[in-house]
């Protein structure tokens, strides 16, 4: 049984709006690692405009956010929030661009099945199956590459990256199960990012350096992290997954590691050597097949959500 075809179509261009975007905020992630502006500033950033936007879009939902089951609002906060973005810009300062856009959503869909498979007993067809050993193959020459670099560091990167992934792939999960439309998931996500950088400010935990940075620099981030990943991606990726599901749009998001590589060439001088690109291939493949193309049982998400409970 095939998802209807207007259905199809506006998944597919919501995930290729998502993906430019995701693309620039690994770009953005990385300039920060080279500049003033801290982590939190990011953060800042990204979630405040969304918040403000988002909460007053859903002022009238509140009741129905909250009826949600609080595990599936918990995992929503965790996996797209503020501490997905702490643990990925922290990744992002041992590892190369390509390195960090492929993993992340790269290896989501071995993730993704990984928990239907571990913790609701799925089943995982043989096209899957190969496709996430070709994912699995991709990851292994990424840490190769680092061992035969004589960079160590670049496992200590991988591994933050890896959870960033395993934190985004329950997120993914939590939103396909939780019943909430494109623009609350995106307020859950704002808001609950928004407040957890006031508790960080109030307790001193965290640091601030927006004011004394370059307006430039501020607006480039602005625009990028704000707008784009705030705003703009927030929708578009959630109400992607409201179309393709949770698996498919997770395979589509291995994508960003091409668009981003080539993006990092001229900003950062980061050439793609032989390995990166052989790994990238492995687990853009990879999660092409993992996707099994276009036909998914619609059924699938009702028996996650079931296990779910």
């Amino acid at each position: 049984m095939q998802k209807n075809t207007p259905a199809m179509l506006t998944g597919l261009f919501a995930m290729t709006v998502t993906l430019l975007i995701w693309s620039g905020f690994f770009i953005s992630l990385r300039a920060s690692s080279q500049s003033d502006l801290t982590i939190a500033d990011i953060a800042l950033i990204r979630f405040v405009p969304a918040a403000l936007l988002f909460g007053w879009l859903c002022r009238h939902k509140v009741r129905h956010i909250f009826q949600t089951p609080k595990r599936y609002l918990a995992l929503i906060c965790w996996g797209a929030g503020l501490p997905y973005l702490f643990i990925a810009g922290y990744g992002l300062h041992y590892v190369p661009v390509a390195d960090g856009a492929s993993l992340i959503p790269g290896i989501l869909p071995l993730l993704v099945s990984g928990i239907a498979l571990v913790c609701y007993r799925e089943s995982i067809s043989p096209m899957r199956r190969t496709g996430l050993a070709l994912i699995a193959l991709g990851v292994v020459c990424f840490v190769a590459k680092s061992l035969a670099s004589g960079q160590p560091g670049m496992l200590t990167g991988y591994a933050i990256l890896i959870l960033a992934s395993l934190s985004w792939a329950w997120f993914t999960i939590a939103m396909r199960v939780s019943g909430l439309s494109a623009m609350e998931g995106a307020a859950v996500i704002a808001v609950s990012g928004a407040a957890l950088l006031l508790i960080g400010f109030l307790s001193q935990t965290m640091t601030f350096h927006l004011m004394s940075v370059d307006t430039q620099e501020v607006m480039y981030h602005f625009l990028v992290q704000g707008v784009g990943v705030g705003i703009v991606s927030s929708l578009c990726y959630t109400f992607a997954i409201s179309r393709l599901g949770a698996e498919m749009s997770a395979a589509l998001g291995a994508f960003t590691p091409v668009f981003a590589a080539l993006m990092a060439i001229p900003l950062f001088s980061e050439p793609l050597s032989g390995q990166t690109m052989i790994a990238m291939a492995f687990i853009v493949i990879g999660a092409l097949t993992a996707s099994e193309v276009i036909a998914m049982p619609v059924n699938r998400n009702k028996a996650v959500k079931k296990a779910m409970r």
